[in-house]
Parts: structure tokens; sequence; C-alpha cells
């Protein structure tokens, strides 16, 4: 029997357009640590203006090093 796994990915300017209003902690999380509001805003809006689409496409040491987050 073959198994078959299904992705999720999070189109983010779909996100700024139907979920904005609402509080957006724990949406993404980094290495376990889930991101607050604020970090998931920050990120979002960068992303886009580097031209990702999709939350998969960002590089997580890139969000990271954006978001200072420590080890």
């Amino acid at each position: 029997m073959i198994k078959e796994t299904h992705t999720i990915k999070t189109n983010l300017k779909g996100l700024k357009k139907w979920a904005w209003r609402k509080n957006l902690k724990g949406f993404f999380s980094v290495k376990g640590k889930e991101l607050s509001d604020a970090q998931v805003r920050k990120m979002v809006d960068w992303a886009i203006a580097k031209g990702y689409e999709y939350d998969a496409d960002i590089p997580v040491d890139e969000v990271i090093e954006l978001l200072n987050i420590k080890p």
C-alpha cells in the first residue's frame, strides 16, 4: 500500500487579503518557536516584498535573521 502525503502551503498575498484583520499569533512557527502576531506580519510583508509566493518558499535561515530569533 502506498501512503500519500499532503502538503499545505499558505499563499502569502491570500493571507494578507483574507486574514490580516485577525490575530496571527501562532500561524507560523520557526524551529518550534511560535511566532507572535507582530513577527508573522513582519515576515509576511518582507516575504511578499522579496517575491516569495508561499510560506514554503521562504528559507528558514532568512526568517531567523529577519526576526533575530535566538537558538
